[in-house]
């Protein structure tokens, strides 16, 4: 799926590959991740060598910030936006 994947769209929690509590890596998450949630790419990690990892943030209604993780292309799918859509 990493192709498909570019910065500052949205993107659904497809599923975890590690424990949910093994996604704190800022120390910041008001709770982990879970598939489901929809949150925004914001960063795209290249290390050469390595497959890219994809920093997704998930904030609530109000703005705040309720996670921000890195994931794997496998962990991630697009989301398409509909209007009147409220995801």
């Amino acid at each position: 799926m990493g192709a498909n994947l570019v910065e500052y769209q949205l993107v659904r929690i497809a599923k975890l590959l590690r424990e949910p509590e093994e996604y704190d890596g800022w120390k910041l998450n008001q709770r982990s991740p879970a598939p489901g949630d929809v949150g925004t790419l914001v960063d795209i990690l290249h290390v050469p060598g390595l497959a890219d990892r994809y920093v997704v943030e998930c904030s609530g209604p109000d703005g705040i910030t309720l996670w921000i993780d890195d994931f794997d292309a496998d962990e991630l799918e697009t989301v398409s936006i509909v209007p009147g859509d409220p995801t």
